[in-house]
């Protein structure tokens, strides 16, 4: 009996064990990821931190955007033996209210995070304030803080980073969000059965970082933003831009723009939009130059000839389209030179309407460029009826950013050539190093050689004696076009005869083109009552300043011939 006995003892020992090994086996192999999930949510809890991000440099190597290294402070209030005491010695440490801390320590119990982006230098007091005072549920998370050292300047291009989700959310912060990375992550910490924190666990960090290097030089775009509060200071317009390129690189070397914003504190702000890339207008004159440059190359003119500009006003489909001024008989080089609507109608209408379309989309115009999020494309609707091509002859049907025309107006100064624009230069790696690097590109050839060099003489006497003569240098030569434009009125749904976008786009100096410029303004009031708003009197009055300082950083010599002075 007693061997029975024990040789059933031992076959239920062995079953149980038999059993037991199979559970085992089955929880190893098919229920193991079930259950770990189950520990996981039992014994851990997931916090969030912002990731550092890389950093953006000017053209010349200075910081424009960075991250930081912060701190979080937090506490665990249940295990906290002296809240009083704790909460004096945070209070001085951080600098934040008593009451503050020690309303937290007192009514909350778990994880509770008492300050964020903390100075990183007073972690080592922080950890002697937890060793002195033997509290040892007073921790620290290591986290950052993006800052951007030059605030306001060319704050609506860099942008900024969301503090919610550490990425970028306007600007170049968010056109670079795959290279900058940043974002958030996730920290494992360890809990007792009671849900209290024991430990940090593990991080899980980001993907692989680079820094961004842009074409904007910070000195240029100081400057361009100087001319452009002179600008807003003396018109004060809805909107105003001021645009320097490279016209041979396309490399955008200033994006001024009126409103704009402090990235650091861009909460406090109702818009995010950077007008040179995001809004398109009319252009007015500054269309001219390029339907006769299409008449040039069309062998439809002759720059001596004499157009009757009919006392300033003519008839197209019935419909009537005046100068400014009354107009007899001009060559197309003084219609250009006093932007005469008339002639450059005239002018227009010889042309073939598919060819002056296809000119204008070859310069860019009706497309985005890629390089700017929320970019907007412009309206080009190709339209061959007189009265449509007679409007767009003097840009006024048809619109662009202010940065497709310093592309067309680049090409007047680059031999002819629709260039990539550019706002990065490349990406490096923590080191320094480009990984990435975003060359140069002439896109098509556009304008001809013959158009470019009749009109460039023309262009620069706009500055010298037309109507973009406000704003000529003593000691460096411009060429340009300016531009006027009426703005619709929905209210009595026609052209405005008050409200009007004003251009100056040109290039300097005329000899050897080293910028393009693009001035514009956005509805700029008078000076007094009566006054005629235009490009020339508006837009071209910042020029002189605008290129002298511009000119003079760079170290280059006057072009001009100053009066008075001894050969």
């Amino acid at each position: 009996m007693d061997e029975k006995r024990t040789k059933l003892i031992l076959f239920l020992l062995f079953f149980a064990f038999l059993i037991a090994g199979f559970r085992i086996l089955q929880l190893k192999l098919f229920q193991r990821e079930e259950y770990l999930s189950y520990i996981e949510k039992q014994y851990y809890t997931v916090e969030e931190i912002n990731l550092p991000r890389g950093s953006i440099y000017d053209a010349k190597g200075n910081f424009v955007a960075i991250s930081v290294p912060t701190l979080t402070v937090y506490v665990i209030p249940k295990f906290i033996k002296d809240k009083e005491n704790v909460a004096k010695q945070l209070s001085l440490l951080l600098k934040i209210p008593y009451e503050e801390i020690y309303n937290k320590l007192t009514s909350r119990k778990n994880y509770t995070v008492i300050s964020t982006n903390v100075d990183k230098a007073l972690k080592p007091q922080i950890l002697k304030l937890r060793s002195d005072l033997k509290e040892w549920n007073i921790g620290v998370i290591d986290n950052s803080v993006r800052v951007y050292p030059y605030g306001e300047t060319a704050g609506s291009t860099i942008g900024f980073v969301s503090k919610k989700t550490g990425l970028g959310m306007e600007g170049l912060e968010r056109q670079l969000n795959d290279y900058l990375g940043g974002g958030k992550a996730k920290i494992q910490l360890l809990k007792d059965a009671q849900g209290n924190l024991i430990s940090i666990e593990k991080v899980e960090l980001g993907k692989l970082t680079y820094n961004a290097v842009l074409t904007i030089d910070m000195n240029i775009q100081y400057i361009a933003e100087e001319a452009l509060k002179e600008l807003v200071n003396e018109r004060d317009p809805l909107e105003a831009a001021v645009l320097i390129m490279n016209p041979h690189t396309g490399e955008i070397l200033a994006a001024a723009t009126y409103p704009n914003y402090d990235p650091n504190n861009h909460e406090r702000y109702k818009t995010y939009k950077n007008i040179i890339f995001q809004h398109a207008y009319e252009v007015g004159s500054v269309a001219k130059p390029i339907f006769l440059a299409e008449a040039i190359d069309e062998k439809k003119v002759d720059l001596d000839e004499i157009i009757d500009c009919q006392n300033g006003a003519i008839y197209v489909d019935g419909i009537r389209i005046k100068d400014n001024n009354r107009f007899g008989l001009l060559t197309p080089v003084q219609i250009i030179q006093h932007s005469s609507n008339v002639g450059a109608i005239k002018i227009a209408l010889r042309l073939d309407p598919k060819k002056i379309y296809q000119k204008l989309r070859d310069l860019g115009f009706g497309k985005k460029t890629g390089i700017f999020p929320g970019e907007a494309s412009g309206f080009l609707r190709e339209d061959y009826r007189p009265v449509n091509i007679a409007y767009a002859s003097i840009g006024q049907n048809w619109t662009a950013t202010p940065l497709q025309v310093g592309l067309a107006y680049s090409a007047f100064a680059n031999g002819g050539y629709l260039v990539k624009p550019l706002l990065v230069k490349g990406l490096t790696d923590n080191s320094g190093n480009y990984v990435k690097v975003y060359q140069p590109e002439k896109i098509r050839k556009v304008l001809s050689d013959e158009s470019i060099q009749k009109l460039k003489p023309i262009l620069q006497l706009v500055v010298e004696d037309g109507t973009a003569k406000s704003g000529k240098s003593d000691y460096f030569t411009i060429a340009g076009k300016t531009g006027t434009a009426q703005k619709y009125d929905p209210a009595i749904k026609a052209l405005s005869n008050s409200k009007w976008y004003t251009w100056f786009a040109g290039f300097f100096p005329v000899s050897d083109p080293k910028f393009t410029v693009v001035i514009f303004a956005n509805e700029p009031k008078p000076k007094f009552p009566g006054e005629h708003i235009g490009g020339g009197g508006v837009s071209a009055t910042v020029l002189k300043n605008l290129v002298d300082r511009i000119m003079f950083y760079y170290k280059q010599k006057p072009d001009k011939v100053v009066s008075g002075s001894k050969n």
